[in-house]
């Protein structure tokens, strides 16, 4: 890989700005939540465009990353900017520590936890559409980084070809992908397994008592019409992938909507080499909130930069 230095194509004041904009839309204030008067000089200037300020009211010393998951950082606003642009583009970390000059495995840390608020902070509320299409994904996802010294504790194959429907105890854990058809928005959750005591929870709670759920043939979904919901399923052992039930001409029973986001999945986690299968939720929650969102908001990147705060797309 060739490196580019487009950190030294940023204005650090440019950045800060953003980063300020992002972060404190109402202003600056201390970790109490005190307002920076307006005509209050700095405490200290030696990290300028970063400056600190003492509150006036409680004494405590803080800047623009007071409160955020940046607090106590000695990266450069231009160096935020772009770790940030690398967490949400689905950068491999390896790849963002070699461009930008920074430890690999600090930043890992960081990206984790960066990317467990956005697990935390996904959208929790149904989708609500009419007609919802579900389906399951297996992604090998073993041990990647952990040491297999015991004998009876082998690391995973590569490609984990083992028959049969993944776990997360083979290293072939199950994600679960629900997808309404009107908003295109997506919910997607990281399973143990694909038992109907652990499928059809997740329905529910992502899923409207008046949709009809669109599924393969698979047993997990079989008591998803015994909800009030509409079911309907195609038989893909049969080679049945779409079917026109009405007799309008057009195939409305599939689950191909669903299916080929599989697709997009895949191509965002193909890059790291692998994921270890206790993180593969941060990971899959990054990619739900790039194809539900489209384009990055100052909203989101507060959610993911700031704790307290919790945004909900719309």
């Amino acid at each position: 890989m060739i490196r580019f230095p487009l950190s030294e194509l940023l204005d650090e004041q440019e950045c800060y700005d953003y980063l300020l904009r992002t972060l404190h839309p109402d202003g600056l204030c201390c970790k109490h939540g005190h307002p920076l008067p307006p005509d209050q000089a700095p405490h200290d200037r030696s990290r300028a465009p970063i400056l600190d300020y003492r509150c006036r009211q409680c004494g405590n010393v803080f800047n623009l990353f007071t409160n955020t998951v940046w607090e106590g950082t000695h990266y450069s606003c231009r160096t935020i900017v772009l770790i940030m642009r690398g967490f949400v583009q689905g950068t491999p970390t390896l790849q963002l520590a070699d461009e930008l000059g920074l430890d690999y495995g600090t930043l890992l840390k960081r990206r984790h936890r960066i990317q467990q608020i956005g697990l935390d902070h996904q959208p929790t509320d149904s989708l609500p559409d009419d007609v919802t299409e579900a389906d399951e994904m297996f992604q090998n996802a073993g041990e990647k980084g952990e040491k297999h010294d015991d004998p009876d504790d082998p690391p995973r194959c590569r490609a984990n070809k083992r028959p049969g429907a993944g776990t997360m105890d083979n290293d072939r854990p199950p994600v679960l992908g629900v997808v309404g058809r009107t908003t295109g928005q997506i919910r997607l959750t990281v399973c143990d397994n694909t038992q109907q005591a652990t499928i059809q929870p997740q329905v529910e709670k992502v899923t409207q008592t008046t949709t009809t759920l669109n599924t393969d043939e698979s047993s997990a979904y079989n008591h998803v019409a015994a909800t009030g919901r509409g079911h309907t399923t195609v038989c893909h052992s049969c080679h049945e992938y779409a079917r026109d039930d009405d007799g309008d001409g057009f195939c409305e029973v599939h689950c191909n909507t669903m299916e080929g986001i599989w697709t997009g999945l895949r191509n965002f986690l193909r890059p790291f080499r692998g994921v270890h299968k206790k993180y593969l939720a941060l990971y899959v929650a990054m990619f739900e909130w790039a194809h539900n969102l489209k384009r990055v908001t100052a909203d989101f990147l507060r959610t993911l930069m700031v704790p307290s705060f919790t945004y909900l797309p719309t």
